[in-house]
């Protein structure tokens, strides 16, 4: 036995010291209960913090300070001690004991770096940014010294460098640090925090995953690993998954205050933000979640008490004023989000994140060449903001936007596609305006700013610095900005319905002064493209139908979880379409009197459910109750087309072959029908299928997804050269259908064989609202206004094609300076006739109109 202990002290292995390694085992990963016991055994040195970090890790704070401060009283390792007093008063907001406590433990033990990295970060957070930046520059010159040889040693040196700036550095220094503990959860922590605040959330989720792997049970990792998810689904999960490991933990409470204000639950967001605060009142971030919903709720005393318990923590309340802006703009509050970020800018000028945040508000509000100001700081102070550089480079390329003005609008268009889009892209928009203003009253101060985008990630990175967020417009109040479809390839896209629908938004965001749910103003958008526009409507019944027949629709109250944190895949669009039932329905019950009264309510400062008891009559949970009767009502009139269908919200529907799913759905069904007249018609059995596909039809008449009975019984009519009754199918379709530029540019062909000129052109306007680019369409119109004489739309028809780059430029040229020379506009045409011949000098027809328009000029 006694050889066998000298060989352990030999090899510096003793019963103490392998016993402490076995406890910080524990620790690590998240034993808290056998690491606490095993630490126990030798409180002694640095088994002290690891004795207390069971406390912290637990949630057992008061407990835990109640036993460090008993044990200071009879310990010879004060410094330690202090140090976990510090760490305990920290957590729970008491900052000027945790301080005195660093103090303490610095005093007590000169060399104590974590310590002294743990103060710094206090007074970080209290705005002491003198006394933060000196202690890190200590500890940055011991790393850079060499001073640190333990993987804990150097990621303290790594947080140190970080804090400073040099990311570089840090990231060194943390390598080191894991190559020599690999499996250290604090290490890995606070090497995924690097990456956070360098952007590369990627390889921070990364990190904080890998430590989630080895403590499970740590519930700081679950909120960190929440900050870089993108989905506010898992976001919500992580939240109650920290909270299953301890019980009040004051940044899950703090996250779930702020899910509660995405989803317009002001109270709840109050009562969940104050559970934090009564755990920690030192959490800014809980501070500023109920300030932000006390602001929704308009309970300004309640936030000018919050920012002054807020000053009282700290001297730079810039996170504060940042997070509140940030949560009024997840709830259309723009104005207002502007002018806390621009508090969080004078609480500290040199923040990059608050410049970001009010250079953010303020391009959203319009402000351009102020926005520009701002993000060049953020861009100068922090340069791994991927998000402040893809907003320079936006900026830079909005300078090459051209800028077209009509009475009510600015729209700024890329230069390709001035053009092509533009001009009719402001007459639609004229068009909205005047309709939409006359239900709704409501008058923007200034031109409303339309931004039309070519490419969907400088649009993506307008509405949130995020390429491909899969938006296709967005409303900022009187700022809208669309994706053109040059900017949409995969799937059918109609610019037109997105700009009526954007535009309402900017009538009923306007009218409720900012404070509408997403629910009501997604509704009523939806409402007015269908009022608009009947062959607008979204063709999503059958899954709404499905998703009701499940129990899958939210209620009112939930409406708008929907919107956030989908279930089931197409819930979200599927979010619009029950909100936009709900608003068919209050407007056939009650009339559409009521929305006014009910947007007026709210613009008042009235909560949603007071404001619908107040426009309505009734509560939210009855006007939600009659809605879902009037729902079961439509269901039976569903049940021929459910029968035999499949689930519309299945991924398999979505991405398969509809003729594979339909395969034994049941000849009799409408899906069976559909099956059978598609059989038919690849077997050549005309007279089958268009039977097949009538009775379908006969069925259900809404249908217009894949395989649907039109685009069947249009083949049909094709193959037999029934002109009249091709005509027909493809009227009908259209009818219901908000892409088919195919079929309205066929259309349109059978009615200028038929000499209806009016209609033909009808048609073929209406292709250019999904399909914009057919040099083809342009001419032919330009050829029937010219037949008609209007020579204006001639000229702007022709300057389109033009600007489609046609591969004989020369014609194209001559082609728009005879419409110019028509129009009288002679100094434009004799531009225009002089560019035909500098590409093609031979060019006869372009002599003979310049001499015409040199004689005309005379």
């Amino acid at each position: 036995m006694r050889g066998t202990g000298f060989l352990i002290v030999l090899l510096g292995l003793s019963p103490l010291v392998t016993q402490a390694q076995n406890a910080n085992t524990l620790l690590n990963e998240g034993s808290y209960g056998e690491a606490r016991a095993a630490f126990s055994d030798s409180l002694y040195g640095i088994n002290i913090e690891g004795y207390f970090e069971t406390y912290l890790q637990t949630g057992a704070y008061e407990a835990g300070l109640r036993r460090a401060q008993q044990m200071l009283r009879n310990t010879s390792q004060p410094a330690y001690m202090n140090y976990a007093i510090g760490r305990l008063h920290t957590v729970t907001g008491s900052w000027t004991e945790a301080e005195a406590a660093y103090l303490a433990a610095i005093q007590s033990k000169n060399d104590y770096w974590l310590a002294g990295l743990e103060l710094a970060e206090l007074y970080r957070q209290r705005g002491n940014s003198r006394q933060a930046q000196r202690l890190y520059s200590v500890i940055n010159a011991r790393l850079r010294q060499g001073g640190f040889t333990t993987a804990v040693g150097l990621a303290i040196g790594a947080r140190a460098a970080m804090r400073l700036g040099d990311h570089h550095e840090a990231n060194e220094a943390f390598s080191t640090a894991l190559r020599l503990d690999a499996d250290n959860v604090q290490v890995i922590l606070w090497y995924g925090d690097l990456y956070r605040i360098t952007h590369d959330e990627a390889f921070a989720k990364d990190l904080y995953e890998r430590a989630l792997v080895i403590n499970p049970r740590r519930a700081e990792i679950y909120v960190q690993l929440a900050v870089v998810t993108g989905s506010y689904a898992q976001k919500e999960e992580l939240a109650e998954q920290a909270l299953r490991i301890t019980d009040g933990f004051a940044p899950a409470l703090a996250l779930k205050a702020k899910l509660h204000l995405l989803d317009g639950d002001f109270a709840e967001a109050v009562t969940v933000a104050r559970q934090a605060l009564d755990q920690n009142p030192g959490s800014i971030e809980a501070w500023a979640h109920y300030a932000a919903a006390q602001h929704m709720q308009g309970a300004i005393e309640s936030v000018s008490q919050a920012e002054t318990a807020v000053l009282e923590l700290t001297t730079r309340p810039t996170s504060f004023y940042r997070i509140i802006s940030e949560d009024l703009a997840l709830r259309f509050r723009y104005p207002d989000a502007a002018t806390y970020a621009q508090k969080a800018v004078e609480a500290h000028p040199d923040d990059a994140a608050a410049n970001a945040a009010y250079a953010t508000a303020l391009m959203r509000l319009g402000e351009v060449e102020s926005a520009r100001t701002y993000m060049e700081r953020s861009y100068d102070r922090d340069a791994f903001n991927l998000y402040a550089a893809n907003t320079l480079s936006l900026l830079d390329a909005l300078d090459e936007f051209a800028t077209l003005t009509s009475q009510h609008f600015t729209l700024r268009i890329h230069e390709d596609e001035r053009h092509v889009l533009g001009p009719i892209m402001l007459r639609e928009a004229e068009k909205a305006y005047e309709v939409l203003q006359s239900y709704y009253g409501y008058e923007p101060e200034d031109r409303i700013l339309l931004e039309a985008y070519n490419d969907a990630d400088d649009f993506a990175v307008r509405v949130a610095g995020v390429p491909h967020i899969g938006l296709l417009g967005v409303c900022f109040g009187d700022v809208v900005a669309i994706n053109t479809p040059a900017a949409i390839s995969e799937s059918p896209y109609n610019w037109a319905r997105t700009l009526w629908h954007e535009l309402a938004h900017t009538m009923t965001v306007g009218l409720s002064n900012y404070q509408i749910p997403r629910w009501l103003t997604e509704g009523l958008s939806v409402y007015e493209e269908v009022r608009a526009n009947p062959a607008w409507k979204r063709d999503l019944e059958l899954q709404f139908f499905t998703a009701y027949d499940q129990g899958r629709l939210h209620s009112l109250e939930e409406i708008d979880r929907g919107f956030t944190r989908p279930t089931f895949q197409g819930q979200v669009l599927l979010s619009y379409y029950h909100a936009y039932r709900v608003i068919e329905f209050v407007v056939a019950e009650y009339g559409f009197n009521v929305i006014m009264d009910l947007l007026k309510s709210l613009a008042s400062g009235q909560p949603e459910s007071t404001a619908i008891q107040y426009a309505i009559g009734i509560s939210r949970e009855a006007l939600d109750k009659a809605f879902r009767a009037h729902l079961d009502r439509e269901r039976d009139r569903l049940d021929p087309v459910l029968q035999g269908w499949p689930d519309m919200l299945t991924e398999e529907l979505h991405g398969g072959n509809l003729r594979e799913y339909l395969a034994g759905r049941g000849e009799h069904s409408f899906y069976g029908l559909l099956t059978e007249g598609e059989e038919a018609l690849e077997a050549g059995r005309l007279d089958d299928a268009e039977s097949a596909y009538r009775m379908a039809l006969e069925i259900y008449s809404d249908y217009t997804g894949p395989g649907n009975p039109y685009d069947g019984l249009a083949e049909v009519y094709r193959r037999r050269g029934q002109i009249t009754e091709l005509a027909q199918v493809l009227r009908n379709h259209l009818a219901g259908y908000p892409y088919g530029d195919t079929q309205a540019v066929e259309l349109a062909g059978i009615l200028l064989q038929r000499t209806d000129t009016t209609q033909a052109m009808s048609y073929l306007t209406r292709s250019r609202y999904t399909q914009p680019y057919d040099a083809n369409v342009l001419g032919q119109l330009a050829k029937l206004y010219a037949d008609l004489g209007q020579h204006a739309q001639v000229v702007e028809m022709r300057r389109a094609i033009l600007a489609l780059n046609p591969v004989n430029r020369a014609e194209a040229q001559f082609a728009l300076a005879n419409s110019l020379y028509h129009n009288r506009q002679m100094t434009e045409a004799k531009r225009a006739v002089l560019q035909s011949l500098e590409i093609a000098p031979g060019y006869r027809e372009a002599q003979r109109l310049l001499l015409k328009i040199v004689d005309g000029d005379e």
